[in-house]
């Protein structure tokens, strides 16, 4: 009896052994590449979407009146650019400041014909943007022949690109506009008429990528 339950133990050993031998090998599964096609996107802008507000102040507080130019023109009509970047440089516009409102028919009037008659030739602020860095963009302004220039903080935030920036109206070479307004204006503003203009552009950037 323990002869046969050793040979029995033999034979499963066995069986074993050459079960394991002759085993089907797992085939390898080929890996499977992924191959991404390149993105291209194409840049624009409409001219009828673009946004420019400004803000002055008055009174000793500092009150904040807001405005904005509702007619604007630029030389972007109808074109794509590869970059955002491309799109910005060497955009030229001219801004209508007679087109400029405020909520108040009476401060607009009195903007038209005491500062903006005066800021400016013909009501028009002529200009262009230039270089594009990571954290600011150069623009240039025409006044009376002379171009001035001022650094544009920006961020895009949800396909909008948000420009800010702050000018001294006498530095911009508009002293004259300045004393117009302040003088027309002095018992509204108490006496006080600040110097500082802040200037807010929003351009819904168009994307299309393919």
């Amino acid at each position: 009896m323990i002869k046969t339950t050793k040979r029995f133990t033999l034979l499963l050993t066995v069986l074993a052994f050459v079960t394991s031998c002759t085993e089907p090998k797992t085939k390898d599964v080929s890996k499977t590449t992924i191959v991404k096609e390149k993105t291209t996107c194409l840049y624009s802008f409409d001219e009828t979407a673009i946004k420019v507000y400004w803000a002055g102040y008055k009174t000793e507080d500092k009150l904040k009146v807001v405005g904005q130019f509702k007619e604007l023109t630029t030389d972007r009509t109808n074109q794509i650019f590869p970059s955002i970047k491309a799109l910005v440089e060497g955009t030229q516009f001219s801004i209508n400041t007679a087109s400029s409102t405020s909520g108040d028919e009476i401060r607009d009037l009195s903007l038209k014909g005491y500062f903006f008659n005066l800021f400016t030739e013909n009501f028009e602020i002529e200009g262009g943007l230039e270089e594009m860095t990571d954290d600011s963009i150069t623009a240039n302004i025409n006044s009376f022949g002379t171009v001035k220039t001022m650094q544009l903080s920006y961020s895009i935030t949800n396909e909008v690109l948000k420009m800010k920036g702050t000018l001294s109206i006498e530095e911009f070479g508009a002293l004259k506009a300045y004393n117009s307004i302040h003088k027309k204006c002095f018992d509204l503003h108490k006496g006080k008429t600040w110097d500082e203009v802040n200037v807010i552009i929003e351009v819904p950037i168009l994307k299309d990528c393919k």
